[in-house]
């Protein structure tokens, strides 16, 4: 039921006869929704499983739970996106990985394109990783989604370029591509895995596109007007939803 709380539960916990939430989300479920033995919620463990549980007992330090039904959560996509992003400024990286949860990716890529304005710290991506995870999976709490997306970056554009090799629709959205979003008549006609791409603030280098064409990209662009960066990359995501995956009339 829609109405029931919602909380994240990692699989192997949930394989445990009583298992349970601690930490600060215990004292979200204690002191601010004053959840307690016997109230009912949702649980879910962020690789497509939800389940139906009874709260067992409750403190601000423990939550235990009693799991009554489990049942798989239909709100994934049928295909599996990767989104490689172009590095931008911190906050724009934040809202973005939020926004892209919310759109269904399966997977996000960040790298550090040649025009990417912050420059590659090794510790900083590390501290952000964390940040990016905790972010996306609040967004697929609020958002009902059964699976939280991997987070996979990649150090530059070469790498990204190699971990190409598995997807068998690739994309490259450019601002300097003569032709907007069309499906593509390439096989196969229904991808399952699809990577799209898009760049920084400053876009891509034209040697970067050359460098994707060989490398069996689509060079695509997105219209007459010049769009932000995070725009660009929502509207990316949003088109190939619509064409290839749950978005679109297809469905």
């Amino acid at each position: 039921p829609m109405s029931l709380r919602r909380f994240y539960m990692p699989p192997e916990m949930v394989q445990l006869p009583q298992p349970e939430i601690s930490g600060s989300d215990a004292g979200h479920i204690c002191r601010v929704l004053r959840l307690s033995a016997g109230d009912a919620v949702e649980l879910f463990d962020g690789i497509g499983n939800g389940y139906r549980a009874q709260i067992v007992s409750a403190s601000p330090m423990r939550v235990r739970f009693r799991i009554e039904k489990t049942f798989p959560l239909l709100s994934e996509s049928s295909v599996q996106i990767t989104l490689a992003q172009g590095i931008l400024k911190d906050r724009k990286m934040d809202d973005l990985i939020r926004q892209l949860t919310e759109l269904g990716i399966d997977c996000w890529m960040p790298f550090y394109a040649a025009r990417s304005v912050p420059v590659p710290v090794k510790k900083g991506m590390e501290k952000r990783l964390g940040r990016w995870e905790k972010i996306s999976l609040e967004a697929v709490k609020q958002c009902r989604r059964g699976r939280v997306p991997c987070i996979r970056p990649a150090d530059d554009f070469d790498a990204m370029l190699a971990a190409s090799a598995e997807f068998d629709l690739k994309i490259i959205f450019w601002e300097g591509a003569p032709q907007a979003f069309d499906i593509p008549e390439t096989p196969p006609p229904t991808p399952e895995k699809i990577l799209v791409v898009v760049g920084p603030e400053g876009g891509f280098d034209p040697g970067e596109v050359q460098l994707a064409k060989t490398h069996g990209f689509l060079t695509i662009g997105l219209g007459p007007r010049i769009l932000r960066a995070e725009t660009a990359t929502l509207a990316a995501c949003t088109l190939v939803q619509y064409c290839f995956g749950d978005m679109g009339p297809g469905n």
